[in-house]
């Protein structure tokens, strides 16, 4: 699990239709054990072989279809983040690292004061409430005025030095996973109805 929180980025060094190198210089990331989860750009991926800066990642046919990672060059520059310790705080919201959809960036506006508002396409407007939480990109955001097919999402000074957000352009394409407990709701509310259902006949 994770929080969304981006502590650091890396640079894609290789990439293949079965795994992914990124260099990185955050040396808690290049600690961890073969076999460790690491979130990159949002997606749940397992550690394979750390060598010098260098981590290397295993990339399923599943991951691929559903992510951006088929969308990555060298140099591209991913958001990295490490699963969520038990006395962490959780200071964004729960993130499984499980990317729902791709969406795409359709209009960047600097509103000044070091803030700019990002907006991006949506196909699933249902798990998206105003003042919610959404992953994009591994980072924990808040939705400011979902519509049918867009949503907007403001990013300040701090977010935008961490992230990869400075790089992104109109037309980029982002990992986007929505709050799990909206999914768990619509879940819960389709069960419902078919056992309230099931029982009539």
């Amino acid at each position: 699990m994770f929080t969304g929180i981006i502590k650091s980025k890396g640079s894609i060094t290789e990439t293949t239709n079965s795994h992914i190198k990124i260099s990185t210089n955050d040396s808690e990331i290049l600690k961890v054990e073969d076999g460790t989860s690491v979130s990159v750009d949002g997606a749940c991926l397992t550690v394979t072989n750390i060598l010098q800066n260098e981590i290397s990642f295993q990339t399923s046919k599943e991951t691929i279809e559903r992510t951006i990672i088929s969308n990555y060059s060298l140099g591209s520059i991913v958001n990295l983040e490490l699963p969520v310790k038990a006395q962490d705080y959780l200071s964004g919201h729960i993130v499984q690292g499980h990317i729902d959809d791709i969406s795409k960036l359709i209009n960047v506006e600097e509103i000044g004061n070091n803030q700019w508002i990002f907006e991006f396409d949506t196909k699933n407007a249902k798990y998206l409430v105003d003042k919610g939480s959404i992953t994009i990109n591994g980072v924990s955001l808040t939705v400011v005025k979902p519509s049918k097919n867009t949503f907007k999402t403001y990013i300040i000074d701090e977010t935008y030095k961490r992230t990869n957000f400075k790089y992104l352009e109109v037309g980029t394409k982002v990992n986007i996973e929505y709050d799990i407990l909206s999914k768990y709701l619509e879940r819960l509310t389709i069960d419902n109805w078919y056992w309230r259902n099931y029982n009539k006949i």
